[in-house]
This record gives structure tokens, C-alpha cells and sequence, in this order.
């Protein structure tokens, strides 16, 4: 069968514009290639692939398409086509690998020592910990410290455990799945708030205690406050230290945070689109696939070096200088898929409401968390304490370490407190 006749000038028209239109469909077509063929086949490199075919079938038939209205020879046809194709190719290569394949800073890794040991928990992590024997005679409710972040462990709190083995609680300081010496998940949609909370349930079968004390911070604060209210009759006591939302639909977005700590996060979030580039991609398509084109290797480094620039004391002149421990060990989808299913659990507060196990509360002055989310904990918490610490922010183990110890101690102990509880509704300074 002969080529068709040379269509007229409108159509001709019609098809150069189908052509300009093709080739710059290119781009969000090859987008989809890639997010479709990341999530069928868990694999960048495929998903590269996938991108191109997805362009070349699309752009290139479009185009092989409208020839036939441009020119009636087929040769010609070819030379368009190609042409028409190679130009989103060459965009979606450049723009992909300026994405997904440049480089990112390094991480640092989290230095093993010898007294490091690992639990295979039931759960299927692969836990590393330390532990602090008591010292005397232990006391029936171990210590577990838990970490913040997500994903983000603090490094060895030595003069805290010092304190309490002093006191004669045995002390457990592990790193969560996904950060530190632990275990990674091969699949990132696997971080989740039940997950981590099934996580610590397992630690306490493994060691044997009926009953346990909570000591975390941040995150940690988070986690403590949904283990309490799965397992209610297994915490003795908790502690903690300028802890996010008990359930994070109830704070959004800049209700979580002071305004100093609003507008400095969102200075450093500009500096790391990177960081705010995975974030959109799991929002739009999970966390696993997500993970698939950013992998724990190109964000890691990024996740610490966003924390590295965060201020723990904004807006708060008058706080203790002091310079926290250097970030190492940061898992960033441990963080980001934890972050993004914590938006989705059940809410734990009437189950708190009924919890009865003594917890305290710790404020730091200059804590970039909003005010309403920690007291928030003295107000569901039938039994909780808030203690407000004076020239502290966020970490207020790094910047009141003598009083956090004093007041953690003398709390875990049943004895008077250094200073009297905050019963105000409004922040005391």
C-alpha cells in the first residue's frame, strides 16, 4: 500500500503542533514510566529503563503518528521522529540523573564497639544494644532508652546510665530498626509506628522483665507514649524529655512548633530540596517505591546533614552553649516512613487516658516543639509530672545534663523532685 497523499496546510499545522506537543509530553510520561515500573519491579536501574521506553512508545509514536500529515516520505518521517524523541530523552536524562543519581553527602556511620550486641527479635529485626548491669543488687525493672528521630540515634548516654545503674537499674540503650547498628528493612513501608512499638514489646520479652522503665526523648517521647498505650500494664514508669505529638493529625504543620522553630526549619529545609524531593515522591507513591529511586545510601547523609544545620535552641539566647554529639547512624527512610504512617495510626489518647503508670514530663525553655504538645502529655496523662528546665532546648540531655539525671533518678526513685511540678496552662517563661 502506497504513503498517503500530502495532507493540507491546516493539517500540516495541526501536525507540527501534535509534534511540539508530543515531545514535551515526553517528560511527565517518562515520569510515570518510572514511578510504575520503580513500584513493579523494586529496581532503579528498571525503572530508568522504564522511563524510556515509556518515552520512546509514547513520544516517538505520537510523533510517527503526525508524520504522516508533514511528509509522505518515510525516510523523512524516521529523521523526525528520532529528532522529536531524542529531545525529552535528553531532558528526562539530564533531569533524572540531576534527581536521582547525584551525589549526596556522606554519612557517617555509627562506630561498633565491644560491648554492642544484637537481639534477632520475633518481630524480624535485627536490633543492636548495650547493656549497663546494675550495680548492688538490681533492682526487677531494667531501663530502656529510647532513641529519637526517627532513625536518628543520640550515641551512648554514659553519664545517664552511670546515674541509674548507680541506682540499681540495669539499663538497655538500643538503636531502632533502621538507624545505628541495627538492621535495615528491605522494605521501607515496613517502618511503621506498630512496628517500632511491637519492636520495643519484643525487647521486653527478651530480657525478661515483667515490668520496665521508659526513658527517651524527642521521637522517643512519641514511641513511649504509643507503647504505653498498647501495653499499659508492662511500663512501671516513664520519662520524657521534650517529646513530639502523642499523635500527629492533632499538631499540623506549624502548630507543632514554636515560631523560632518554624521559621529555622524552614530555612534548613530549603537547603536540602533533596530531602523535600523524597518526601513529595513518598506522599505521591509510598514509601517503597520512593525508597527504590532514593535509596538509604543517597539520603542518609542528607538526613544528618539537615540535623547537623537544624537549631536545638531557636529563638532562645540566654540557653547554655553547649555542642551535642556530631549525628551518625541516621537512617532517613527509617525517619521518613515512620514520620508518614505516624499521620495515619489511630489516635492513642483514650487509651491513654486511662493509663495509670507514673510518667514525667520534661520541658526544656528554648525547645523548638510548641508548647501545647508537651503539655499535652501532663493533660492526657492521668499520672504525668511536667517539670520545666530552665537555659535547656530541645535536648535538654545535652544541655542540662546534671538536672536531667538529677530529676530522672530522683523520679525513677519515688523521691522528691529538685523542683516542683509546672501546673500552669501557659509556658512558664
Amino acid at each position: 500500500m502506497g504513503e498517503p497523499e500530502r495532507a493540507s496546510r491546516p493539517r500540516r499545522v495541526v501536525a507540527w503542533i501534535g509534534v511540539v506537543l508530543a515531545a514535551l509530553a515526553g517528560v511527565p510520561v517518562a515520569f510515570a514510566g518510572l514511578l510504575a515500573t520503580a513500584a513493579a519491579t523494586n529496581s532503579r536501574g528498571a525503572a530508568m529503563v522504564g522511563a524510556a521506553l515509556a518515552t520512546l512508545v509514547c513520544t516517538g509514536g505520537l510523533v510517527w503518528l503526525a508524520g504522516r500529515w508533514i511528509t509522505t516520505r518515510r525516510r523523512t518521517r524516521g529523521w523526525l521522529t528520532g529528532a522529536a524523541t531524542t529531545v525529552p530523552l535528553v531532558g528526562v536524562t539530564v533531569l533524572f540523573g540531576a534527581l536521582f543519581c547525584a551525589s549526596a553527602p556522606p554519612a557517617t556511620p555509627f562506630p561498633p564497639t565491644d560491648d554492642v550486641r544484637y537481639w534477632e527479635l520475633s518481630t524480624g529485626s535485627r536490633i543492636a544494644y548495650t547493656h549497663v548491669p546494675a550495680r548492688g543488687t538490681p533492682r526487677p525493672t531494667p531501663v530502656i532508652l529510647v532513641h529519637g528521630g526517627p532513625g536518628a540515634p543520640g550515641g551512648p548516654q554514659d553519664a545517664l546510665a552511670a546515674v541509674l545503674t548507680a541506682a540499681g537499674f540495669p539499663v538497655y540503650d538500643y538503636h531502632q530498626v533502621g538507624a545505628g547498628l541495627s538492621g535495615r528493612l528491605a522494605d521501607a513501608g515496613e517502618y511503621t509506628v506498630a512496628r517500632h512499638v511491637a519492636d520495643l514489646e519484643a525487647i521486653r520479652r527478651e530480657i525478661g522483665a515483667d515490668r520496665i522503665v521508659l526513658v527517651g526523648g524527642s521521637w522517643g517521647g512519641t514511641l513511649i507514649a504509643h507503647y504505653l498505650a498498647a501495653h499499659p500494664d508492662r511500663v512501671d514508669r516513664a520519662v520524657v524529655a521534650s517529646p513530639g505529638p502523642m499523635w500527629g493529625p492533632a499538631f499540623a504543620g506549624a502548630d507543632r512548633l514554636t515560631e523560632a522553630g518554624w521559621h529555622d526549619q524552614q530555612a534548613v529545609l530549603s537547603r536540602h530540596p533533596r530531602f523535600l524531593l523524597a518526601h513529595a515522591l513518598m506522599a505521591l507513591v509510598g514509601p517503597r517505591t520512593a525508597r527504590t529511586l532514593l535509596p538509604d545510601r543517597q539520603l542518609d547523609g542528607v538526613f544528618e546533614a539537615l540535623v547537623s544545620d537544624l537549631d536545638m535552641r531557636p529563638g532562645c539566647a540566654t540557653a547554655t552553649a553547649r555542642t551535642a554529639r556530631a549525628p551518625r547512624g541516621f537512617g532517613f527512610w527509617a525517619n521518613a516512613a515512620t514520620s508518614f504512617d505516624a499521620e495515619r495510626v489511630p489516635d492513642p489518647r483514650p487509651k491513654l487516658r486511662q493509663a495509670t503508670a507514673p510518667v514525667l514530663v520534661l520541658r526544656g525553655e528554648c525547645d523548638y516543639i510548641a508548647w501545647p504538645v508537651t503539655r499535652e502529655y501532663r493533660d492526657v496523662l492521668p499520672n504525668a509530672t511536667l517539670v520545666a528546665v530552665a537555659h535547656a532546648g530541645h535536648t535538654i540531655t545535652t544541655d542540662q545534663p546534671q538536672r536531667y539525671g538529677e530529676l530522672v533518678r530522683a523520679f525513677l526513685l519515688d523521691q522528691p523532685l529538685a523542683q516542683p511540678a509546672y501546673l500552669g496552662a501557659e509556658p512558664p517563661w
